[in-house]
Order: C-alpha cells, then sequence, then structure tokens
C-alpha cells in the first residue's frame, strides 16, 4: 500500500520536477536506492578507490620515476583523487550530522560546493536567516543542485519558511524523490500546496502522509 501510494505521488509529480529542477532520468531511475545504506556503499567504494590512487602515488614517488610518463601518471592520479574526494564529500553531505567531517576532508581544496555546505550547516544550528543568505546566493550562482537531498530539502523548508511557496515546490519535491517519505519535506510541501490553492497535489501529499503516519521512516538527522 505504502509503496502504491509513493508511486502515485511521484507519478504526478515527475513532469513538474523535471521541468523546474533538471531532473534527469538516471537520477530518476536511481532515486529508490537514495538511502543510508546506498550512501553508505557509494562511500566505502571510494575510499577503497582513493586508497588504491594513494597507494600508486606513493610508488611512483619512491621509485622516482621522474619521466614525462611518470610525472603525467601522477598528475592523473591526483586528478583523480580530487574528484573522488569531492564526490565523497557531496555524499556525505546529505546527513547533518556528516557535515563536520566533509568540512575536514574538503579542506585545502578549492570546492564551491562546500559554501552550500555552509549554509546546511547555519540551518541545522538554528541560523535560518544566515543559511537561507548563503544558500539563495549558491542556488542563484549555480541554479541547482543535482542529485542532492538534503540541499534541495532544506532550500525548499527555507523559501517556505519566508513565504515563497511557488518556489519552494520545486525544490522539495526534486528532494522527495531521493526519500519519497521524509515526513519533514512532505509536510512543508502540503504546507506550500494548501498555501497556492493546488487542491489535488495537496490531496495527493496527504494520501502518502496518512499512509506513513504509522509507518517508521527514515529521517537525517
Amino acid at each position: 500500500m505504502i509503496e502504491k501510494t509513493v508511486t502515485m505521488y511521484r507519478k504526478a509529480e515527475m513532469g513538474f520536477v523535471n521541468a523546474l529542477s533538471g531532473a534527469t532520468e538516471k537520477v530518476i531511475e536511481e532515486t529508490h536506492f537514495y538511502d543510508t545504506g546506498y550512501m553508505q556503499t557509494q562511500i566505502s567504494r571510494i575510499q577503497k578507490e582513493l586508497k588504491r590512487i594513494e597507494g600508486e602515488v606513493k610508488t611512483s614517488i619512491e621509485i622516482q620515476d621522474n619521466s614525462d610518463y611518470g610525472k603525467k601518471h601522477r598528475s592523473e592520479l591526483m586528478a583523480q583523487r580530487e574528484q573522488l574526494l569531492y564526490r565523497m564529500v557531496f555524499l556525505a553531505s546529505n546527513s547533518f550530522k556528516n557535515l563536520g567531517d566533509c568540512v575536514k576532508m574538503a579542506d585545502g581544496h578549492n570546492f564551491v560546493f562546500m559554501e552550500c555546505i555552509q549554509g546546511l550547516q547555519e540551518y541545522h544550528a538554528g541560523h535560518k536567516d544566515k543559511a537561507f543568505e548563503l544558500m539563495e546566493a549558491y542556488f542563484r550562482e549555480h541554479g541547482s543542485v543535482e542529485g542532492h537531498f538534503l540541499a534541495n530539502k532544506v532550500f525548499g523548508m527555507l523559501l517556505s519558511g519566508k513565504g515563497l511557496y511557488k518556489k519552494a515546490v520545486p525544490f522539495l519535491t526534486y528532494a522527495l524523490q531521493f526519500i519519497p517519505d521524509d515526513m519533514e519535506a512532505l509536510e512543508a510541501l502540503q504546507s506550500c500546496y494548501r498555501e497556492t490553492g493546488e487542491t489535488r497535489c495537496r490531496e495527493v501529499v496527504g494520501e502518502v502522509l496518512a499512509v506513513l503516519g504509522d509507518t517508521e521512516v527514515y529521517v537525517y538527522i
């Protein structure tokens, strides 16, 4: 029953999200895997790959391979390391409890996404005005944050809190593609539809909330 209702909700909203949030087919197909287990598995794979790359770099330095090939290979390895580290920070930052570690991991690296993470930290600390200032500036400059549950959820919550209900809808809806049973985001979305008079959409969200009311759900804390 839960799966049927959530599927109905996601189908009703999919076209809207595609138009306003830039969702891709690949992201949509992977949404039902975007939970704790999925992220932990991905992070574990990245950690293993980072360890492998660092081992190769160490070996190259130890054998003093200063040939053109050796230098190029080390450069490519370091570029791969940078990309993997960014991916790990991006994934881990979907949980408030990981934000501090993400800041430590990104220290010394020029990841623009850290501006968004700073906004998430301010939100978690209860500084919503500062969080809104930071995240609005980030979204205004970069347009969207594809593939990130928490950033889209929080920005949607902030927009809703400012009374910008229509602007909040696509961000909350996009976040719910990743975790369809997030109660906080669902309630915020229902509130937005109530304020904008979108009766049918509000009813669909209400049905999902009713089904999930007696169900244990995972909430990022």
